[in-house]
């Protein structure tokens, strides 16, 4: 039971029962209250409009053979006082001095009330204990008070019924209570069943079934629209899991090749009689193996860093043409050794950026080795920057094989290569454009990749990048520069 209690729908259910209970007990003392009064009230009223009417049968005198007759009346039709007053009524007659007349009791009946107020012509009632009292003044025609005329009931049936009365409601309201006490229950049930679903589907991830999803019914209230949230949010865990792991098979593959043949040549130099010549070259190959490990390695830290966080803030706006043109003398060697052009094309709203030289650097410095490594001898590439609507904007084109169409969504992902036979023996991790998609990402920015897919028709990256310069150098004339 306590742990019923402590969970979701138990505190949901006590607070709506508690609520209810408190209003209702409220409404009950109130209800109570008000019918035990006006029961008081109508039993009063009977007793008045009894001794009224024998009042009403007095002359001009109040002699002794009136007296008699009025006791006589009521004595004669007791059956019909009784039906509306307790069996146990009396009826007593006092002059007006307060001197007992006639009583149904005998002689020992006694004026409960003050003679003054009688004699004004009130009508007094009033409780003295288990008994209930009127007296009502007897008037002659002109007006004058000639006697009194008393009642008095026992008020025990009327305590008896006002009980039963209050037994009827205290056995409504608790039915009541009861009634909703099961509605509540399966109205919290119904509320917290998707509650539950969730955290069955969360242990069930959390076992290590990531494709667990909860079910969404039709309706459209906030438990739907957090399964929804939750079903994303699993989707999205479970494909960064399982980016995780292709990650790791990835690396693990990229780092096998390098190592290995690095073991295998290390092995020869340590084992065979080699000459002079053979052993250079096997130590060219092992630093070449070794370079190309300490690239990938480096890559890698960039993308770690890249993706654990924003940039830190530069100490101050950069020039964008300045930093272009160091990506393009650093890139020039390569270009100029396989025959390429490398045409620059910066607008005059350029200025400077809010932004690191180095992740400026990495960025369209790998844009431009892919460019580069696949364009044929010969080819040309094109580097474009301008500043539109606040947004940094540089493009990297190349007349190169292309991407095909079913590749295009996956040359973000880390280790991912075009699988073409021309393309294969190209030298390159497949780390490159992951990189710049996240250090684009840092600033807020984005990575675009457009291809037709057609040999020649090349590959087309642009990057836009908020700019975030202050006004200070927003303003500034173009620079102009010399490659």
């Amino acid at each position: 039971m306590s742990d019923l209690f402590r969970s979701l729908r138990g505190q949901l259910s006590a607070a709506i029962i508690s609520v209810l209970a408190l209003g209702l007990g409220m409404l009950l003392l109130m209800a109570g209250t008000q019918m035990s009064r006006m029961t008081l009230e109508s039993f009063t009223h009977e007793q008045q409009v009894t001794a009224l009417m024998l009042t009403g049968s007095f002359s001009e005198t109040l002699e002794q053979s009136q007296v008699d007759k009025i006791m006589g009346l009521w004595a004669t039709h007791s059956d019909q006082w009784r039906r509306e007053l307790p069996a146990d009524t009396n009826l007593s007659i006092f002059d007006t001095s307060g001197m007992l007349l006639a009583s149904s009791t005998g002689d020992s009946a006694a004026l409960s009330v003050g003679v003054p107020a009688l004699l004004a012509g009130d009508i007094v009632s009033h409780r003295d204990g288990e008994r209930l009292t009127t007296a009502v003044p007897v008037r002659h025609e002109e007006g004058e008070v000639i006697g009194i005329l008393q009642i008095d009931s026992s008020l025990a049936p009327l305590d008896a019924q006002l009980w039963e009365r209050w037994l009827a409601l205290i056995g409504v309201t608790a039915a009541t209570l009861l009634l909703t006490l099961v509605i509540t229950l399966w109205l919290a049930a119904q509320i917290t069943q998707p509650l539950a679903e969730l955290r069955g589907v969360a242990e069930q991830m959390a076992e290590g079934r990531m494709d667990a999803r909860v079910e969404i019914d039709d309706s459209a209230s906030e438990l739907a629209e957090l399964g929804a949230m939750f079903n994303h949010m699993a989707g999205r865990v479970e494909a960064n899991i399982q980016q995780q792991r292709d990650f790791v098979a990835n690396a693990s593959h990229e780092l096998r090749a390098p190592l290995a043949a690095m073991k295998l040549r290390a092995e020869i130099l340590a084992t065979r009689g080699i000459d002079a010549e053979q052993t250079r070259q096997y130590a060219v190959e092992i630093d070449e193996e070794v370079s190309q490990l300490a690239g990938l390695v480096g890559d890698l830290l960039q993308l770690s860093r890249a993706e654990s966080g924003g940039p830190p803030p530069p100490e101050r706006p950069v020039s964008v043409a300045d930093e272009l043109a160091a990506c393009v003398r650093s890139a020039r060697p390569r270009s100029t050794a396989r025959g390429q052009q490398i045409a620059v094309e910066l607008g005059e709203c350029l200025a400077e950026a809010a932004i690191s030289p180095s992740d400026l650097a990495i960025m369209v410095g790998n844009l431009l080795d892919n460019a580069i490594k696949y364009s044929p001898e010969g080819g040309q590439i094109r580097l474009a920057a301008d500043r539109r609507e606040g947004r940094l904007e540089i493009a990297v084109s190349d007349n190169g094989p292309g991407i095909p169409a079913e590749d295009l969504p996956r040359v973000q992902e880390r280790f991912f290569r075009v699988n073409r036979a021309h393309t294969r023996d190209i030298p390159g991790s497949g780390l490159g454009l992951a990189l710049v998609a996240a250090v684009a990402r840092q600033y807020g920015g984005t990575l675009l990749i457009s291809s037709s897919g057609v040999p020649g028709e090349g590959t087309c990256a642009r990057l836009s990048i908020p700019a975030r310069a202050d006004e200070l150098w927003a303003n500034a004339a173009p620079i102009e520069i010399r490659l």
